[in-house]
């Protein structure tokens, strides 16, 4: 499609100390947004310089440093929304990329082709670290791009943390994308998205008063990034031919989440966190402190662990819900 007919294409995150793949994120979508839009907790790692290289980049600035999704979605749409004409809005995460060649396939051409009102739904393609495979999630109920008719406003579903990163149009159009995927950094980057999980347990605990079962069924997955049977070759396709994505991507860093969980422990005690399946030697370590959980605690997470691979099974189902109605 002539760039002079379609839509704008305005590309939307948020950020805090996400430094080790800020530059990919910019490099890579900077191929084809006409705007990017990044809502920043004031990071302090070089992200902020980073966005300076950028003339196409609006960095807001979010001075609140607690957590909230439909704070920083609706920081971000407002900014869109002041831009303007006709336009395609794509929210993603700071880790997350379009491939080099989504705007050439036909879903491609279908999004810019698209009505205002209409939403399309992505999978992820988790990459790997041998930089050659993925790993698949199917992502049926989060769409990430929405033809904007300048007035559905932003709605978070009823949750702060996993909710639509976008406007919910409930009488437009979604449609399921298949032509490509999100190319996800999380998987690449081992280190963080280890501490990322335990991160994520305590974000929800707090926000969405979860039950540790739950919290340990959903994000307690085994971080091994490495190539299995099973796993997806990356399509050449994807990948720039002018510049090495994975050359952008520094895995060397400490996670400044580490920081994060001090901070919540500081501000709620370790008390209130110790029932979550989040304890071992790597985050002890992480956090320079020790165990905070009694002996019937871990048997608890021993049971958790042991039982992961017949959850779904109706014995091990029956123990979860009466251990639900007594934490």
């Amino acid at each position: 499609m002539d760039i002079q007919k379609r839509p704008l294409l305005i590309c939307m995150t948020a950020t805090r100390n996400y430094g080790w793949v800020t530059r990919a994120f910019l490099k890579a979508n900077s191929q084809w947004a006409d705007y990017i839009i990044i809502v920043d907790q004031m990071s302090t790692d070089g992200t902020r310089e980073m966005c300076g290289e950028y003339g196409n980049v609006i960095l807001l600035d979010d001075e609140d440093l607690t957590y909230s999704e439909t704070r920083r979605c609706e920081m971000a749409l407002k900014c869109a929304r002041e831009i303007k004409g006709d336009k395609i809005l794509v929210y993603l995460a700071i880790d997350e990329v379009l491939p080099a060649n989504w705007m050439d396939t036909g879903d491609g051409q279908t999004i810019l082709s698209s009505q205002p009102k209409d939403m399309f739904v992505l999978d992820w393609a988790n990459i790997l670290p041998d930089k050659e495979h993925y790993k698949a999630t199917n992502a049926d109920n989060m769409y990430r791009v929405f033809h904007d008719d300048g007035e559905t406003p932003f709605d978070n579903g009823g949750l702060d943390m996993h909710t639509h990163c976008l406007p919910y149009c409930y009488g437009g159009r979604e449609r399921k994308i298949g032509d490509f995927p999100i190319l996800h950094f999380g998987y690449y980057n081992t280190l963080f998205q280890y501490v990322k999980l335990r991160y994520y347990q305590m974000v929800d605990y707090d926000k969405n008063h979860k039950s540790v079962i739950k919290l340990s069924r959903y994000y307690h997955q085994e971080v091994n990034n490495e190539y299995k049977e099973g796993d997806y070759t990356i399509d050449k396709r994807w990948l720039w031919d002018d510049f090495d994505i994975f050359d952008l991507v520094d895995v060397d860093s400490t996670p400044f989440l580490c920081d994060e969980m001090k901070s919540f422990i500081e501000k709620k005690g370790i008390k209130h966190y110790r029932l979550l399946d989040i304890w071992d030697d790597k985050i002890l370590e992480c956090l320079q402190m020790k165990d905070p959980r009694s002996s019937w605690i871990r048997m608890l997470h021993g049971y958790l662990h042991a039982s992961k691979p017949y959850y779904t099974t109706l014995p091990v189902r029956v123990v979860d819900a009466i251990l639900k109605k007594l934490l």
